[in-house]
């Protein structure tokens, strides 16, 4: 009763958060498609350049960063709050688990649309070719993986800055800045400049999604495992820093 009452708190208090989420995949999808229509109509080649869903890829990066900072810095707060008040932990831990996997799934149907729109009106309508490369094909047991387990994966990183604070923020801020600059270079390289570093750097990333069902699974259960017991083992252990 007490997992399912922290839950309903979760819920109550945190409906920002979704909105959070959904802003931060519209607002990447739309920039990304912003760039990837500018790319499209400034290319140069002898062919005429067809659309790349850049959109979707930045409305996933701008999504996954906001949730990592946020879970990471709201995460600390409601962390300190329910050790103050004398609250168990496992149960604030569940709680925290369910909430990260409702704004995860809420974001995921911001993300498809932002797919769609970019497969089906803006790229046949922008692409000088008439062709659109969906850049992102994620297949249903990727997205089982990621529902799952990004969740432990963020409930980690608020561990990481209860426990190092400023340093693990800086830290994620590189890891960000790396991918929102690199990532739209990647795919432009794998468009335009395939026997490029950056295009086979993107090409070997792109294999995963081909990996099969079952590796994927695996991948998700071991990653679980792993992330459900530090995550258990840390937050038995963290203290409130006043």
């Amino acid at each position: 009763m007490k997992t399912l009452k922290t839950i309903g708190q979760f819920l109550a208090v945190n409906i920002k958060e979704l909105l959070t989420y959904i802003a931060a995949a519209a607002g990447g999808g739309a920039f990304g498609i912003i760039f990837a229509i500018a790319i499209t109509r400034t290319a140069s080649g002898d062919e005429p350049a067809s659309y790349g869903t850049i959109g979707t890829i930045l409305a996933i990066v701008f999504t996954v960063a906001v949730l990592i900072f946020s879970q990471s810095l709201g995460g600390q707060s409601d962390f300190y709050v329910t050790v103050s008040m004398n609250r168990a932990r496992i149960p604030y831990l569940i709680g925290r688990y369910v909430l990260v996997i409702i704004d995860i799934l809420t974001a995921l149907g911001i993300i498809w649309l932002v797919n769609f729109l970019e497969r089906k009106v803006i790229g046949p309508a922008v692409s000088l070719s008439g062709e659109v490369e969906n850049i992102v094909s994620v297949k249903p047991e990727v997205i089982v993986v990621i529902t799952f387990v990004l969740p432990l994966v963020t409930i980690f990183c608020t561990a990481m800055y209860v426990i190092f604070e400023r340093k693990f923020f800086w830290a994620l801020w590189g890891v960000y800045m790396v991918c929102a600059l690199g990532i739209p270079r990647v795919s432009s390289a794998m468009r335009n400049h395939p026997d490029s570093v950056p295009a086979k750097i993107g090409e070997a990333f792109a294999q995963l999604g081909n990996i099969g069902v079952g590796p994927w699974l695996i991948i998700g259960a071991v990653a679980t495992v792993i992330l459900l017991i530090a995550d258990i083992m840390l937050y038995k252990k963290m203290e409130v820093k006043l």
